[in-house]
């Protein structure tokens, strides 16, 4: 569920449902993705989420892939916590855990409005034995977890510590550190700070693993540092800023419930900064209403270590940590050499003449020859002398036979020129702006589009008839393709503007690149139709209305005619996978800020492909109108697209 969907098409019907109701909807869902053979796989070319290794840094003693955690509160029943792992999250905490399981009672409520969310002040767990039991089933993570503890209301703090001593024992095996909530419906008193020192020093004892205190953003300062006070005392390794702010809302019929999201942002930000003056080497945690990137930041900026997500990742989307993490990696490599935004130790390859991205250049190039050279064929002579030989008559006595039979396969034949044409332009231009900077999604879009492609060749002679020129073609650019993804690619980022906001222009081309999502599926899907026809069928029925004829009279003509015309289909939907292959996978990794050459990308191999597969129709007069009807529903997405896509990726404004 990336961004481009989630905010489109997804939020919009989940908001017409209870909050209870759609977070855990939405939380089976994604669970479900990532228990499923291959799921992983999926939220990793749907997201590209993965934290580059230079966002690595410490959370006290534990080291953490980044510097963005998500809070606890939002999966309690560890329905989604393994597909969560995969958004490019640091850690994640569960939670708030205590010895038994808290009822189902708990409010939550969304506030659109305000991008805020409701709860009790005390959350419903299932109870330490459930969370246990759900650990011990669970793969091995990627990141570490982290355990809430709570405790049972209406205890005392010796309660609060014994209950404590049981979770963390029963925990210990399967989280790496712990946080120590300070408040419930029926908490002791901050006052009593004798009773809390004590309890925090036993609860030091206890374990090793990494220990922080959590406190609300709301707590007043004298409080606070009261707390900040006893808590270093006792050892701990810092502070957590979580819980929201208290709000009383009387027609939810509770006594207080806890104010998450936007409301608590400036608290949670001011809370931060006095923590950070306080306690200079302490590792502190900011959370509080982080919407969107430029949030992170100021929490970093005011003296946390990390930050941890909640309501953020309900009202801007599960893209929102890929983006922080995007953010704070331009943010600290902007000043720096390309060589910080690596995800790999550089690799070095001994070079063939060239370096790779010149040849991916050379292919691009070729790959525009071969298609103008394609297109010029197509539009005038359209059978070449090896085809005549192939069926033992000339072209002017196919028109002899059949008047639309030279316009049809010219149809076809253009069409194939013009993806070749679309693939040319996209192949420069990962070249020129992904290969040349080691950028590594575009060698990747490279390597996958191309081993179809040329794989595709094959489809070309399952009719029996061997295209020599095609052949001729592909002998010369294959070389060319291998020596283009030779080398191997490791950064992840180049510079840009930093997307700090969640502003018009990123919610338009979301629903831009969605558009281009359906696209690059679209044409993926038709090529993957028009190639299992050209080996099968060869034809669909508008075409024999447009030529006026059945397959078994053409086939009674000529019975090479047929095998001829299917190399011409098979060979056009091959090179359509290809291209919508490439369409599909930069517009799911390519979307960034500023990325200008991304749109350009688009829009350079639209316009070839477009008037190739629309206007060669109406150029033969073959404008069956349910057949041309996907291309211009197309076509219009792709203006649609271009055009809400352009302020975010060609300017480079992010007011």
């Amino acid at each position: 569920m990336p961004d481009w969907s989630y905010q489109t098409l997804f939020r919009p019907l989940l908001f017409l449902l209870p909050a209870k109701q759609a977070r855990s909807l939405t939380l089976s869902a994604i669970g479900m993705l990532g228990k499923i053979p291959g799921g992983s796989l999926i939220i990793e070319i749907m997201g590209h989420m993965k934290p580059p290794a230079s966002l690595s840094r410490p959370l006290a003693t534990l080291s953490i892939s980044s510097p963005i955690g998500l809070g606890a509160g939002l999966d309690t029943d560890l329905k989604a916590t393994e597909a969560l792992s995969r958004f490019g999250f640091g850690y994640i905490e569960i939670g708030p855990v205590t010895l038994q399981p808290c009822s189902d009672s708990e409010v939550v409520w969304r506030a659109p409005d305000r991008q805020a969310i409701y709860y009790s002040e005390t959350m419903a767990n299932p109870g330490m034995d459930n969370y246990v039991e759900r650990l011990q089933n669970m793969r091995q993570l990627d990141v570490p977890i982290g355990a809430r503890l709570g405790f049972s209301r209406g205890g005392n703090l010796q309660d609060a510590t014994a209950e404590r001593t049981e979770l963390i024992q029963q925990l210990e095996p399967y989280c790496s550190f712990f946080t120590l909530d300070t408040f419930s419906h029926d908490s002791p008193s901050h006052e009593d700070l004798d009773d809390w020192l004590q309890h925090l020093v036993i609860m030091r004892k206890v374990t090793d693993h990494p220990l922080l205190l959590v406190i609300p953003p709301d707590l007043p300062e004298q409080e606070a540092l009261g707390l900040l006070t006893i808590a270093r005392t006792a050892g701990l390794d810092g502070l957590v800023i979580a819980g929201g702010v208290k709000h009383q809302i009387e027609s939810l019929h509770q006594d207080t419930t806890r104010l998450t999201g936007a409301p608590s942002f400036e608290r949670a930000l001011q809370t931060c900064s006095i923590i950070r003056s306080n306690w200079p080497d302490a590792t502190i945690v900011g959370s509080g209403g982080i919407q969107q990137p430029a949030d992170a930041l100021a929490f970093l900026d005011a003296g946390a270590d990390v930050v941890q997500l909640h309501s953020g990742l309900v009202y801007s989307g599960p893209g929102l940590p890929k983006r922080i993490n995007e953010a704070i990696w331009q943010s600290s490599c902007a000043q720096t050499t390309p060589d910080c935004m690596s995800s790999a130790p550089p690799t070095r390859t001994k070079r063939l003449l060239f370096p790779a991205w010149v040849w991916g250049i050379l292919l691009g190039i070729g790959m525009l020859i071969g298609g103008g050279l394609a297109w010029w064929i197509a539009a005038t002579s359209v059978m070449l002398p090896y085809d005549e030989r192939f069926l033992g008559a000339r072209a002017t006595e196919l028109k002899l036979v059949n008047a639309q039979l030279l316009s049809f396969m010219s149809h076809d034949r253009i069409s194939l020129a013009g993806t070749m044409l679309s693939i040319g332009v996209i192949y420069f231009q990962l070249s020129l702006h992904g290969l040349k900077h080691g950028l590594h999604w575009a060698r990747t879009v490279l390597l996958v589009s191309g081993a179809v492609g040329f794989a595709s060749f094959f489809l070309f002679v399952g009719y029996g008839y061997f295209d020599y020129l095609h052949a001729i073609l592909a002998l010369l650019l294959f070389p060319l393709f291998l020596m283009a993804i030779r080398e191997p690619a490791n950064i992840q980022l180049l510079p840009l503007p930093i997307d700090l906001t969640n502003n018009r222009d990123w919610k338009n081309a979301l629903w831009g690149q969605l558009l281009f999502v359906i696209i690059g599926c679209g044409l993926t899907g038709a090529g993957i139709i028009i190639s299992i026809i050209g080996v099968t069928g060869v034809f669909v029925p508008s075409d024999l209305v447009f030529l006026c004829a059945s397959a078994e009279a053409l086939q009674a003509y000529n019975d090479r005619l047929i095998p001829l015309i299917a190399h011409d289909r098979a060979g056009f939907g091959g090179a359509l996978v290809s291209d919508g292959i490439a369409v599909l996978l930069i517009s799911l990794w390519g979307f960034r800020r500023g990325a200008s050459w991304v749109w350009w990308t688009l829009l350079l191999a639209g316009i070839p492909g477009f008037v190739s597969g629309i206007g060669i129709h109406f150029a033969v007069g073959y404008v069956d109108f349910l057949h041309l009807f996907p291309a211009y529903v197309a076509a219009l997405l792709f203006w649609l697209g271009l055009v809400l896509a352009r302020p975010y990726l060609v300017e480079k404004s992010n007011g």
